[in-house]
């Protein structure tokens, strides 16, 4: 999640300039064209190619339609994904807290000793924490497994590196883990069906996160908008030129940025947990998860909380 581009605002324009430099460039190459060759028909006296401005503003309020809308559905899909996310911190927090208050020997009158109790837990919330790094993997498409490794076994481990939906599987184990608490009686019935409801919870938080990243945004959306974009971009200096004269060079680059970081900032914002600067920060909520919940079964190894990266030209961001 993008915190902001750096306090320097020298260095907020070089950024913003140098990520969009090759667009910036094709601006100012179509305007001094279409300029050039409207001072070249007065010195010379052929007629140089202009267009009239109103259909060129009719142009322009039909893109900024398109871009309004996809840009109001792309936040859509990214605020989804934090409430999602938030959803995940909330169910998961439950699921700590019921795991360990529980779970108990009372109910096997002594049976089941402390220390098998605590090793019990300590699994569950192992395992959930493995989830949530596997989750991230599976939304991102990648192979980091050394999260993994650090919470699940390398029986479980290899288990579900054959299968496709990997954090479903370390969920399903949880639901026979529990089962087996439940007949071996650290947990009784009622707190038994109270943890497999947190269980759903965590399948459908997981579904609705599967849902924004496999569900693609209308491709008509995207071609269209495009389209319009740039032959809006060709055209306006065409249409400035014989109002403004040199004057038409900055302000056809001025128009046709604000335009194109429009759209930029649609596509960016579509697709939120592709891990860049500007997405759903789901590593950070996920470390901050991870926290709590081995601070709750007392764990020597509780890890730092992430820090804010600093990347090129001072911006900053949570992954």
């Amino acid at each position: 999640m993008l915190i902001k581009y750096s306090d320097n605002p020298f260095k907020q324009v070089l950024g913003i300039t140098f990520y969009n430099r090759k667009n910036i460039l094709l601006f100012t190459i179509i305007s001094i064209l279409a300029t050039v060759q409207y001072k070249f028909g007065e010195i010379f006296t052929f007629n140089p190619i202009t267009l009239p401005m109103v259909p060129v503003t009719i142009l322009g309020g039909a893109l900024a339609i398109f871009l309004g809308f996809r840009n109001n559905s792309a936040y859509d899909r990214w605020w989804e994904a934090r409430k999602v996310w938030g959803g995940v911190v909330n169910a998961s927090r439950t699921f700590g807290v019921m795991i360990c208050t529980f779970s108990s020997g009372h109910f096997s009158k002594g049976k089941i000793k402390n220390d098998q109790i605590e090793s019990w837990r300590k699994e569950l919330i192992h395992r959930h924490i493995g989830w949530l790094y596997a989750l991230i993997m599976h939304l991102r498409k990648h192979n980091h497994w050394s999260d993994l490794e650090k919470y699940i076994s390398e029986d479980e481990i290899e288990a579900i590196k054959k299968l496709h939906n990997k954090p479903t599987q370390l969920l399903h184990i949880q639901g026979k883990k529990l089962q087996e608490a439940y007949e071996s009686k650290i947990i009784e019935d009622f707190r038994h069906m109270e943890l497999a409801n947190v269980i759903k919870e965590f399948y459908d938080l997981q579904g609705k996160a599967e849902r924004i990243k496999g569900t693609i945004f209308p491709y008509y959306y995207n071609y269209f908008t495009g389209v319009f974009l740039w032959l809006f971009v060709i055209c306006l200096p065409f249409a400035l030129t014989p109002e403004m004269g040199w004057g038409a060079i900055p302000m056809a680059i001025a128009i046709s940025f604000v335009f194109t970081i429009l759209e930029k900032s649609g596509a960016v914002t579509e697709d939120p947990f592709e891990g860049r600067a500007a997405d759903t920060p789901i590593t950070t909520i996920t470390r901050n998860i991870e926290i709590d919940l081995l601070e709750m079964i007392k764990s020597d190894t509780v890890p730092a909380p992430i820090e804010p990266k600093t990347g090129r030209f001072g911006v900053k961001y949570l992954d």
